[in-house]
């Protein structure tokens, strides 16, 4: 039996910090006319938006944890609320 292509086996998640990239900066030219003005708020609104990516990740792991501990989950859940909020204070 043939077995299938490394590229096909690993998804759509390779493609997602260019995703991040790419959508970081037409979404900052949207907005500015200078190029230093765009790259400095593509670097904001990238960080924002891996944090809250990463957030999602880390409350949906602790939630899936249905055979671990409880402390393992709630370290997860915790942490991925703790970043969540905290992008509620990031300018």
């Amino acid at each position: 039996m043939n077995s299938p292509p490394l590229l096909a086996m690993t998804g759509i998640y390779w493609h997602l910090p260019l995703m991040i990239v790419v959508v970081s900066l037409v979404y900052s030219a949207t907005r500015y006319d200078h190029w230093d003005a765009i790259v400095r708020e593509a670097l904001r609104w990238g960080l924002r938006m891996t944090l809250f990516l990463l957030g999602i990740v880390l409350l949906l792991a602790g939630l899936s944890l249905d055979e671990s501990t409880i402390l393992l989950r709630g370290a997860l859940i915790v942490v991925g609320l703790v970043v969540e909020i905290s992008l509620l204070f990031l300018k």
